[in-house]
């Protein structure tokens, strides 16, 4: 063994399967993603459902405006120095500087190209529901959340990845249901960003597993950070969310005037279930792709 993570010096590569099909899955996730609720009628009917639900409860319930603004005004700084924190301790630890700047560039280059689809490449469609025309897919303010624990994901060793993960679920779950209660974002641009983070992360570590082999391979899962119990805490609740909410929206009527306060309330749970279940799978999927590539294939 190499150092105290438990990575073996011999060990051969696997190949690159996990890692082109986690990126080729999460391109077409974030595709119907936004074909279905950018698009089509009954997405943009979720989605602004959510976003109008969200502002009126608000105008119920103003004592979980100053929380939510107060979490999301600190976001930025806290996701930087969380970040910038991993990075440096990474380089220390490994004393080398090359895989913090791979992450850096890659991760940052997240928060460049949601800009680039949001500004640039995509559009939002009139379709006559949507007070609001101008595109918003994918939210800024959720990816440089999910791009900061990503960050923090991909350089910490790998036995101490699953607790990682589930921390960044939790983490960018706030941030996300905090933007859809404020009336910042919709739904359907967190998922996106969840998305554009994930292709990226994943991206990222194709690229440490080529040059940095030694600091991504790990055999042991007796440390306790290493636990399957944490995958499970991701993926059980992750799922249920995303399947609730689906069900939820399936079975709620379409509200076209907005007034129906009950009716809104349910599309925002859902969002709210669905941004909590999106992230929690998320990071399941991204902790699983660098455990299955990272894996220790004999001497």
């Amino acid at each position: 063994m190499t150092h105290e993570s438990g990575t073996y010096s011999g060990a051969r590569v696997a190949w690159p399967v996990g890692w082109m099909l986690g990126l080729l899955a999460s391109a077409a996730a974030l595709a119907a993603v936004y074909w279905f609720f950018v698009l089509t009628d009954p997405g943009q009917h979720i989605d602004d459902n959510a976003l109008i639900g969200a502002r009126d409860f608000l105008a119920q319930r103003d004592q979980a405006r100053e929380p939510a603004l107060a979490f999301l005004g600190k976001l930025p700084h806290v996701s930087a120095v969380m970040a910038a924190a991993a990075l440096i301790i990474s380089a220390v630890v490994h004393r080398s500087v090359l895989a913090p700047l791979i992450t850096l560039a890659s991760l940052g280059s997240a928060v460049l190209a949601t800009q680039l689809l949001k500004h640039q490449v995509l559009e939002r469609p009139n379709l006559g529901i949507s007070e609001a025309t101008v595109n918003s897919f994918p939210s800024g303010h959720t990816t440089l959340a999910a791009a900061s624990m990503a960050a923090v994901f991909c350089t910490v060793t790998p036995r101490w990845r699953p607790l990682v993960a589930l921390l960044g679920g939790l983490y960018t779950a706030a941030a996300g249901a905090a933007t859809l209660v404020l009336g910042w974002h919709r739904p359907a641009d967190i998922f996106g960003a969840y998305l554009v983070v994930l292709f990226f992360a994943l991206l990222t570590g194709w690229v440490l597993a080529v040059v940095a082999p030694e600091e991504n391979r790990f055999s042991r899962r007796d440390f306790w950070a290493a636990s399957r119990g944490f995958a499970w805490f991701m993926w059980v609740p992750g799922l249920a969310g995303l399947l609730c909410a689906a069900v939820l929206w399936a079975l709620l009527p379409p509200v076209d005037t907005g007034e129906n306060y009950q009716l809104l309330l349910g599309f925002l749970t859902g969002g709210v279930l669905a941004i909590g279940g999106a992230a929690l799978t998320t990071f399941a999927v991204l902790e699983r792709v660098f455990a299955f590539q990272g894996r220790v294939r004999g001497r």
